[in-house]
């Protein structure tokens, strides 16, 4: 599978004042134990440090729904919504182009 037929996702979210550092953790735990996924970004917004842009590359569909619907998205699904200021925007994407990993 080319790196341009993986699915992947842009996803922004900004914690509510105080939890910043949990949503940070928590997604970036949620990456690292998934390995539904070999190429992540989590950063953080220079003009905003309490928004979160998370940019994740998946192995394959089959990856995809699979970490999407497992018990460990469901339990930081529930975690992460509590944290949040507003409600998260998801994009759905492909890559056209990446630097090797």
């Amino acid at each position: 599978m080319t790196l341009q037929d993986r699915p992947a996702y842009i996803i922004r979210m900004r914690a509510k004042p105080g939890t910043r550092d949990r949503l940070f953790e928590l997604a970036t735990i949620g990456m690292a134990k998934s390995g539904a996924s070999d190429r992540y970004i989590i950063a953080r917004e220079d003009g905003n440090p309490d928004v979160l842009w998370n940019i994740e590359v998946f192995n394959s569909d089959e990856a995809k729904d699979r970490y999407e619907n497992s018990p460990l998205a469901d339990s930081l699904r529930d975690e992460i919504i509590e944290l949040l200021a507003e409600p998260p925007m998801r994009i759905a994407v492909h890559p056209y182009s990446a630097s090797p990993a």
